[in-house]
């Protein structure tokens, strides 16, 4: 396609000479050679304001809602809205793919479960998922736009924050198979209650089609009347004698044994939605079932680091109440080390945040994780109730004092866990820990 082509599609006016074009990039630092470089106006930064710059990296159009004074030989393409041109491309892109959409919604899990299944749709077609957490209003349209056409699979996570923002990505994809992970407390700042958290993530199966089917855990499953649905977690399909280890969670499955080098139970829960989506597909998930130990984790979700006699698990990468409560029962499930929990604050929980960072602090208590520390203002609520509970504690204001009294457990077998919402800036412990 052409840059003249794509102008055409996306209702914009072409400035210059036609150019074949590989991609889009929304990041002048990202440039990588032939992309046309999309200029987005964003709350802290504008993208016009670097498009000279993407130019000079390889960028060879630009897509913009004012012209700029670029070197003549570079196409402009003039829209009155980038991103909104952008969401018509992928529009553009999804009507005319062939294959098969799977859009992952959820309160927790979401990124894992997209790994997975892509992890696995990869040994039967060619599958193309969202990269990174590319699960946004743009970056959702951003990845379709540069998803390949002849691929078998698009398997794309579906990020939320309020009521409407899945439904407004729904309507770019279109999905054939329609998943929730996991429903549970998260952005309630901006949901505002537990119920438009429902709502909001149930807009995943918006517009279904009589062919389409729908995926789900089986507590939240009376809450959506969708006309295909599977749903994991009940009786009907569950996991069952899960153990725990180092090396990562075993179980079994309709009695097929199922191992994965992930030591969280939430990786259960995921590997159940993964193997219903796949039924829904039409493939026997038994067949694949062995494959996932080969399964890695992303970073910053339960990726397990080994420091000398300490085991450091990074599930940093963000935290709510049901992530955190999962993680903290797959801590106690871990036996033969002493076990730390290291967390800071979970954010954007709104009026509620005490009594969810509260609830935090009974659970380190009852499941007799043998030292918390406890990072951050609202942590102080979790660090009350634990002391109450009579769970071995602290409380800290600074960092460097979290390092230091970590850093004296050289000599110990540990067992330590990181959590905590990624403005807490979790991973730098982490990364301090394992330059010590």
């Amino acid at each position: 396609m052409t840059t003249k082509e794509f102008a055409q599609i996306v209702g914009g006016s072409h400035i210059g000479d036609p150019a074949p074009f590989y991609g889009f990039s929304i990041d002048s630092r990202d440039i990588k050679g032939g992309e046309i470089f999309v200029a987005l106006k964003g709350k802290v930064h504008d993208g016009h304001d670097f498009a000279l710059e993407a130019v000079k990296r390889g960028a060879v159009a630009v897509m913009l809602e004012k012209k700029l004074n670029l070197p003549e030989d570079v196409p402009q393409i003039l829209v009155e809205d980038s991103l909104l041109a952008l969401r018509r491309f992928a529009l553009f892109k999804r009507e005319n793919f062939k294959g098969k959409v799977i859009a992952i919604a959820g309160s927790a899990g979401k990124t894992t479960t997209k790994e997975m299944t892509a992890f696995l749709l990869s040994k039967v077609g060619k599958t193309l998922k969202t990269p990174k957490n590319y699960n946004s209003q743009i970056g959702v349209p951003l990845s379709v736009a540069n998803f390949e056409e002849g691929a078998d699979f698009w398997v794309v996570e579906l990020g939320a924050s309020q009521k409407g923002d899945v439904k407004s990505l729904v309507e770019i994809i279109k999905p054939n198979i329609r998943v929730i992970t996991a429903i549970g407390e998260e952005h309630l700042e901006t949901f505002g209650c537990l119920d438009d958290v429902v709502l909001g993530n149930g807009e995943v199966f918006y517009g279904m089609k009589e062919e389409d089917w729908g995926v789900c855990p089986h507590y939240v499953s009376p809450c959506y009347e969708i006309p295909n649905k599977l749903t994991f977690g009940g009786d009907d399909f569950s996991a069952e004698d899960i153990k725990l280890s180092q090396e990562g969670a075993e179980f079994k499955v309709k009695g097929e044994k199922v191992f994965i080098p992930i030591p969280s139970l939430a990786v259960v829960e995921n590997a159940l939605c993964c193997f219903r989506i796949l039924e829904a597909l039409g493939f026997d998930w038994k067949r694949l079932v062995n494959t996932l130990s080969d399964f890695h984790p992303v970073e910053g979700r339960f990726k397990l680091y080994k420091k000398g006699s300490l085991l450091i698990i990074d599930d940093a990468y963000n935290a709510n109440p049901p992530s955190m409560r999962i993680a903290l029962k797959s801590l106690s499930h871990l036996e033969g080390y002493k076990r730390i929990a290291v967390l800071g604050d979970m954010l954007e929980l709104g009026e509620d945040s005490e009594k969810y960072h509260r609830e935090v602090g009974k659970l380190c208590a009852s499941h007799f994780i043998d030292l918390c520390l406890f990072y951050g203002d609202l942590m102080r609520y979790a660090y009350e109730e634990a002391l109450k509970g009579g769970c071995n504690c602290k409380f800290f204001k600074d960092k460097e004092e979290i390092k230091s009294l970590l850093l004296d457990l050289k000599d110990e077998k540990t067992l330590i866990l990181f959590k905590g919402s990624r403005g807490m800036k979790m991973k730098e412990l982490i990364e301090e820990l394992l330059k010590a």
